[in-house]
């Protein structure tokens, strides 16, 4: 397990390789930023890295070149160069007054330890035989407490066999502040370009400022003094340049340096890299794995069970293979089915009750022919009071027109039927000729019966049935009167 968890943070570490740096100061006017007014003139330092602090007036010391040869000079002059080996860097995101923090000290964004030596020469040492610098505090930009450790800083004297440079460096420009990040990494050559501050007129300088004894050599680089073999100064950088990369004011170098670098592959390539080596031997690891843990299992089989066995087994995957080919389905994927189906109905059942409640069915036959409002209603129909009921009382049955059209048409043929009907014999016998048939008149047609049988009323239906066309009217033909025998 404890493997496993180291093996995943050294993956992780090759992730985050060149894309992690240093917490420092920001580039501006707010708090924990710094902004420096560069001129030759006169430069101003406003930090907010304690507070509210500002320097002005600070004179940039230059490298001139003169009859004596090169020189350094206030006001004048290109960067001077300090060139070596880089054992130790601190940033600063703030300022402790307490620990004696003052002066330019606000305006300090990162401090190092290098040791002088030439550029070429520093390039050629080896990792792990150079110089190891163990910090405990850096409070003070320009003093910092070493303990043990290959040197120790505190110690430095004429004896000593290394020179060093203790610089607090103060950027110019925004580009160089983020550039500073590049001395995150110690062990490095280096060669940091900038000027050294003066107080300018007839004033002492302070620690850190341009001392009598500060000298050049031919070319441009500081020389360290014999005398305590270390030198405290502030910079004012303008560039830095390192090995295979560099880092200018206004970030257009051809070998700028850009945080997420990598050595010797870039960012593009890293993530190139990481990418076909990363994703694709993860890819390349999963597959051989799976291989090794199937062929074990197979193994382990095979003795369990025998040849005999691992053939039956092949034969059941292939039989299995065939009848899902065919269609057959296996009880999981039937109750599967059966699923979907009963959810499938009871989804459509639910939704059949919804819309069912949402629009109310309405029952033309709920009555069975009787109208409600009829029945409710105190005025008489549209065919008078009486209709339907004897002696004018409201009915609660209502006749419908088409009741009251085929009971008009059933009337009369009843009356026809019965004016029609031959008379009996004793009738026609005892019966005496009417004047008129006797004058040789047209027979007269019998009269109907006074009293007709009562008409039973039909319920009306709710829904009429259509009319059907009147059947033609009977032609009635008069009988004659056979009765007078009289010729």
């Amino acid at each position: 397990m404890r493997r496993g968890l180291l093996a995943l943070c050294l993956f992780a570490s090759m992730v985050l390789a060149g894309c992690l740096g240093p917490a420092s100061a920001a580039w501006g006017s707010g708090n924990d930023a710094v902004e420096v007014q560069f001129s030759m003139e006169g430069t101003n330092v406003k930090s907010g890295l304690s507070g509210s602090a500002t320097t002005e007036s600070v004179i940039p010391v230059g490298c001139t070149s003169g009859d004596d040869g090169l020189a350094l000079e206030a006001g004048l002059g290109q960067p001077v160069a300090f060139t070596g080996y880089l054992a130790a860097s601190h940033f600063y995101t703030a300022h402790d007054t307490l620990m004696g923090a003052r002066g330019l000290d606000f305006g300090v964004t990162t401090a190092v330890a290098v040791q002088s030596m030439p550029f070429n020469d520093a390039a050629g040492v080896v990792d792990g035989d150079g110089a190891r610098i163990d910090v405990k505090d850096w409070s003070s930009p320009l003093n910092p407490e070493t303990g043990a450790g290959s040197v120790d800083l505190d110690e430095l004297d004429s004896d000593a066999e290394t020179k060093w440079f203790i610089l607090g460096l103060i950027p110019n420009s925004e580009n160089v502040l983020e550039g500073m990040k590049a001395l995150n990494e110690w062990h490095q050559p280096v060669s940091i370009q900038g000027y050294l501050v003066s107080k300018g007129g007839n004033e002492s300088n302070p620690t850190g400022y341009l001392k009598s004894w500060h000298a050049t050599n031919n070319e441009c680089s500081l020389t360290v003094n014999s005398g305590n073999n270390r030198e405290d100064l502030y910079v004012l950088v303008s560039g830095i340049v390192l090995d295979g990369a560099s880092v200018s004011s206004n970030g257009e170098s051809d070998d700028e340096w850009v945080q997420g670098n990598v050595p010797l592959l870039g960012r593009t390539g890293f993530v190139l890299f990481f990418l076909a080596g990363g994703v694709g031997g993860a890819a390349g690891l999963f597959v051989v794995s799976r291989s090794m843990v199937m062929r074990s299992a197979s193994q382990s089989m095979q003795t369990l069970i025998g040849s005999e066995g691992m053939k039956k087994a092949a034969s059941v995957k292939s039989d299995a293979k065939a009848a899902k080919k065919a269609g057959m389905e296996s009880p999981t994927e039937r109750q599967q089915r059966l699923d979907k189906e009963n959810t499938k109905a009871q989804k459509e059942a639910k939704k059949e009750r919804q819309e069912t409640r949402a629009s109310p069915v309405k029952d033309d036959n709920a009555l069975g022919g009787f109208d409600l409002d009829s029945v409710l209603a105190s005025t008489s129909t549209s065919s008078g009071p009486g209709v339907g009921a004897p002696g004018g009382r409201k009915s609660s049955v209502v006749v419908s027109q088409s009741a009251q059209a085929i009971e008009e048409r059933v009337v009369p043929s009843n009356e026809s039927r019965a004016s029609s009907a031959p008379p009996s014999v004793g009738q026609s016998r005892s019966s005496p000729p009417s004047p008129k048939n006797n004058a040789g008149g047209p027979p007269q047609q019998s009269e109907a019966p006074k009293s007709q049988p009562p008409v039973r009323r039909r319920k009306a239906v709710k829904k009429a049935e259509p009319v059907e066309e009147a059947p033609a009217p009977i032609e009635h033909h008069e009988e004659e009167d056979f009765s007078d025998f009289s010729f």
